[in-house]
């Protein structure tokens, strides 16, 4: 650390520093504002929550499989 530092060392010149929210309280120079949505409400979120993502990764265990499939234990 450099003289003068406080507890955050940047890998970059010029990156910012990362600011931690306690609280409900958003401002301006926040980058990256992570959310977890508890309980659904009236209304849809536009982008969130009217639209249904797919899954991106099969399941790799052979019982799970074969239920995907509806595939019996003897078929080849």
């Amino acid at each position: 650390m450099c003289k003068g530092d406080s507890c955050y060392r940047r890998r970059r010149t010029g990156e910012r520093k990362r600011k931690s929210v306690h609280g409900c309280i958003v401002v301006a120079n926040l980058s990256v504002l992570n959310l977890v949505i508890v309980k659904k409400g009236e209304k849809d979120i536009p982008g969130l929550t009217d639209t249904m993502v797919p899954h991106r990764l099969e399941p790799k265990r052979a019982s799970r499989i074969r239920k995907l499939f509806n595939l019996s234990k003897e078929s080849p």
